[in-house]
C-alpha cells in the first residue's frame, strides 16, 4: 500500500486576471444589485443571484439607473421594521394586559381566601421558576373556580359573596382566553 501520493502544485497566476474581467463583466452588464442595493457588486455573488441579475429586463435596469430601485428597497426595509417594531408592541401589550389580569385575580383569591379560609392558589405561587419562563403546565385560576363553584353548590355561608367572586372570575377567564386567542393569531400572521 502506498504511503504518500503526488500532487501538483496549485498556482493562481491568472487569478488577479480572471477577477478583474469578471468584475469589469459584472459593472458593465449589470451595474446594480437590484436584489440587495445596499451591497456593492463583487465577486461574492452565487451563481444564482448572477443569474438573476443578468436577466432583469430594462424596465428594471433603468429603474435602478435613477435610484427608485434603492429608494424602493429602502421604505420595504423601512416597512418591515416598523412591522417587527409593532408586532412586539403589541405583543408586550398583551402580556402586560395578562399581568392585570391575574393581579386582580389574585385580589379576589386573597379576599375570599382571608374571608373564607379558603387555600386558594395566587399566580405566580407554584412553580415560580416555571411562571418565568411560560412553561408553567398549570393555571390555578381553574382549580379556584372549582372550588369557589364547589363552595356554591354545597351552599356555603357567604353564597352570594362567592357568587360575585366567580362572576368576575369568569370575565377574567373570557378576556384571558380572548388575549390569548389574538395572541396566538397574531403570532401566525407574523409568522406567515
Amino acid at each position: 500500500m502506498p504511503t504518500r501520493f503526488a500532487m501538483r502544485e496549485l498556482k493562481l497566476t491568472y487569478l488577479d486576471q480572471v477577477q478583474t474581467e469578471t468584475t469589469n463583466f459584472l459593472n458593465e452588464r449589470i451595474k446594480h444589485d437590484f436584489l440587495r442595493p445596499d451591497r456593492d457588486l463583487s465577486l461574492d455573488l452565487t451563481v444564482k443571484e448572477a443569474e438573476i441579475l443578468i436577466s432583469a429586463n430594462q424596465e428594471v435596469r433603468d429603474f435602478a439607473d435613477k435610484g427608485d430601485l434603492r429608494a424602493l428597497h429602502n421604505k420595504f426595509h423601512e416597512a418591515q421594521s416598523k412591522v417587527e417594531s409593532d408586532y412586539l408592541a403589541v405583543r408586550e401589550q398583551l402580556a402586560k394586559t395578562l399581568q392585570v389580569i391575574e393581579a386582580k385575580e389574585n385580589e379576589i383569591y386573597t379576599q375570599v381566601s382571608n374571608d373564607f379560609g379558603f387555600s386558594l392558589k395566587l399566580h405566580g405561587d407554584y412553580a415560580p421558576l416555571l411562571d418565568v419562563f411560560g412553561l408553567s403546565s398549570r393555571d390555578g385560576s381553574f382549580e379556584n373556580l372549582s372550588t369557589i363553584e364547589g363552595a356554591i353548590e354545597k351552599g356555603f355561608d357567604g353564597a352570594d359573596q362567592l357568587r360575585n367572586a366567580r362572576g368576575w372570575l369568569h370575565s377574567y377567564m373570557g378576556v384571558k382566553a380572548k388575549i390569548y386567542d389574538i395572541d396566538a393569531r397574531l403570532k401566525e400572521q407574523y409568522a406567515n
